[in-house]
């Protein structure tokens, strides 16, 4: 996040430009000098952390194991992330905004990640029936931890301008998510070629498959779940050590953290109108808002549907892996697999979210990505472990002597991650160019900020929609079905 806030919290009423050209103007440096690999290594390090523990290997061990409750690990599993989202959204923002306005931003870095790297050695600890690292605390655990991920992310974000000279920065951002995404993949495939399959007597003799778990964990104890929480904590320990190392660090726009939290909170002492309350603070965001929506219409629009489409993306990301791991009674390898094709597949739709931009235009393109999300969406909810199609098809036949995806179920549940993941990826990749074909050109950013911050502040909408669901039904297929009913409104 860059200086682009919006004027009711900030100083004038014209947004202000982007934090190096105004205070920094003598910022170099190409998209690999050390600078720039800094900023890089800080999502090597921390990025993992999202896959192996929110999504595939531990988030599937507290909801399959250690709950022991299917319908019951997926609704806490959901009450996690919702309670985490509502909390990372009511604050993410305003520290976005301090961010490019206070200190130093290393300190602030240093400290979430220092706590974000002791809740992950913490989860080793979670074993059922455990005196200390009970549910609830376990809960408590991981909330701490994705708040504390949000806001690392936020303050990395806010340094990105410092990395480089301008025309290097979208090199350089792109190169953090590929390097990012390059760590996951070796990360996942560790886990499970190391660790997971040795734990299967039958893969044992598989290529590449180590003869039993490394480090000598025991699966009847499930240490090799466990350790994705220690294991996580060092590889972050490790990794960051290039950013606090080569990224260098300057206070936003030259204030204390203290100086810009008082000019967040009461306004510029010194300034004609005098003081403001958050309360004045508040109504100057409203008026701000209700006028973009009055001279920028078809932009705001686009927002609001954004909105409401990528909040269930992401909880069809975050609940994807947890969903087949309880109603569908996958294992760590399964899961595994699972989220390893869809990253590797999701590879494949920043280039067909282009073609289909290129193609049909970028309004056009969403409306073809989000229909056919909800399509393959009301597919995986007409399946069951023994049936397809909402029944016409039984599928709980064996189909093949694996050990693995045994039934015509799992194999075709597990076949739609492909198509899936590409759309997914299509679709964000629209999003972002619809938003340039639509913001008025002089305000760019300024839109960038408001598309940035309502994925922010709305993520906890889709998880507590399939939470609210799935109780009022007792059914988690009707849980699930809530994600589709939030493509459905996007795509109106």
């Amino acid at each position: 996040m860059t200086s682009t806030a919006p004027p009711p919290l900030g100083e004038s009423e014209t947004p202000p430009v982007t934090a190096p050209d105004m205070a920094h103007p003598e910022v170099t440096g190409g998209a690999f000098g050390k600078k720039a690999w800094g900023w890089v290594f800080f999502e090597i390090a921390r990025n993992p952390y999202y896959n192996l523990i929110v999504i595939y290997v531990f988030a599937r061990y507290f909801a399959a194991d250690l709950i022991g409750d299917p319908d019951r690990g997926f609704a806490l599993t959901a009450d996690v992330v919702t309670i985490a989202g509502v909390i990372t959204a009511l604050t993410a923002p305003f520290l976005g905004i301090l961010a490019d306005r206070g200190g130093r931003r290393k300190p602030l870095i240093a400290l979430f990640l220092g706590i974000l790297i002791t809740c992950s050695a913490l989860l080793w600890f979670a074993v059922p029936q455990a005196t200390v690292m009970t549910v609830p605390v376990v809960m408590g655990v991981l909330v701490i931890a994705y708040c504390c991920y949000g806001y690392s992310e936020v303050l990395h974000n806010a340094m990105l301008p410092d990395a480089g000279r301008p025309s290097a920065l979208p090199l350089i951002s792109g190169m953090g998510l590929g390097m990012a995404n390059l760590a996951t993949v070796g990360i996942l495939g560790f886990f499970l070629f190391g660790l997971i399959l040795p734990s299967i007597p039958a893969m044992q003799n598989f290529p590449l498959v180590a003869p039993a778990p490394m480090f000598g964990l025991d699966p009847a104890l499930t240490e090799p779940e466990r350790f994705s929480g220690p294991f996580i904590a060092v590889w972050m320990a490790i990794f960051l050590l290039p950013f606090f190392f080569l990224m260098p660090d300057r206070k936003g726009q030259g204030m204390t953290w203290r100086s810009a939290a008082a000019d967040l909170t009461y306004g510029v002492a010194h300034r004609a109108e005098g003081k403001q309350s958050l309360g004045q603070r508040f109504q100057r965001l409203v008026s701000y808002i209700t006028e973009l929506f009055r001279e920028h219409p078809r932009t705001m629009l686009f927002l609001v549907a954004r909105t409401i489409y990528a909040d269930g993306m992401a909880a069809l990301l975050t609940l994807g892996g947890v969903y087949a791991a309880t109603f569908f009674g996958w294992n760590t390898a399964e899961v595994l697999i699972f989220g390893l094709a869809g990253i590797l597949f999701g590879a494949l739709g920043g280039y067909v979210g282009g073609r289909l931009d290129q193609i049909f235009g970028p309004r056009r393109a969403l409306i073809i990505e989000l229909t056919l999300l909800v399509l393959l969406l009301g597919v995986q909810l007409s399946m069951t472990p023994s049936s397809l199609f909402f029944g016409l098809v039984p599928a709980e036949q064996v189909v093949w002597d694996f050990p693995l995806f045994p039934t015509l179920a799992d194999l075709v549940y597990f076949s739609l991650i492909a198509p899936l993941a590409i759309v997914v990826v299509a679709c964000i990749t629209s999003s972002r160019y619809m938003l340039v074909d639509v913001a008025p050109k002089d305000r760019i950013g300024e839109f960038f900020g408001l598309y940035a911050i309502a994925g922010t502040v709305t993520v906890w909408m889709a998880p507590l929609a399939v939470r609210v669901l799935q109780t009022l039904s007792g059914s988690q297929r009707v849980g699930m079905a809530s994600i589709m009913i939030m493509f459905l409104i996007g795509l109106f």
